[in-house]
């Protein structure tokens, strides 16, 4: 494991639940904790609370600081909204990101889908962004998701 982090002092694991060698993360755990590094963990599932196999590996897993990340409230699904349409320089009122945020799936991707969909409408059709643009950008998303 050392060979593999080369000088790094830090070491990111994205998914933990994925976890096929509990004997490489041990390694790559002591590792970094040798060289006064950190490692964050990436997991829908609370490191503590994986049957890893190894007692060693567990209690250091235990022992770890854990942040759960939620979905996005309306307050920031907002702002990424408008975020996404200033990047794109497409002018959209208060009340339609509103109306959007209160139907739309709760993600960051969704978000991203939607305004892309609605770009998309808005220059085909040459028409600016409204409630009623913003609805049928909506349903057609719904539609593609199977809902």
């Amino acid at each position: 494991m050392p060979d593999a982090l080369a000088a790094a002092t830090h070491a990111v694991v994205d998914d933990l639940t994925r976890l096929r060698c509990p004997q490489a993360l041990l390694h790559l755990y002591n590792t970094v904790a040798e060289r006064r590094g950190s490692v964050l963990i990436l997991s829908r599932t609370a490191p503590a609370r994986l049957d890893v196999g190894l007692p060693d590996l567990a209690s250091r897993l235990a022992t770890l600081p854990v942040a759960a990340v939620g979905a996005p409230d309306e307050d920031l699904l907002a702002g990424v909204l408008a975020k996404h349409f200033a990047d794109r320089q497409v002018a959209v009122r208060d009340e339609v990101v509103a109306y959007m945020v209160t139907r739309m799936e709760r993600s960051f991707a969704a978000a991203h889908r939607l305004v892309d969909r609605i770009d998309r409408l808005a220059l085909a059709e040459g028409r600016r962004v409204d409630r009623a643009l913003a609805k049928r950008a909506l349903a057609d998303d719904e539609t593609d998701r199977g809902e």
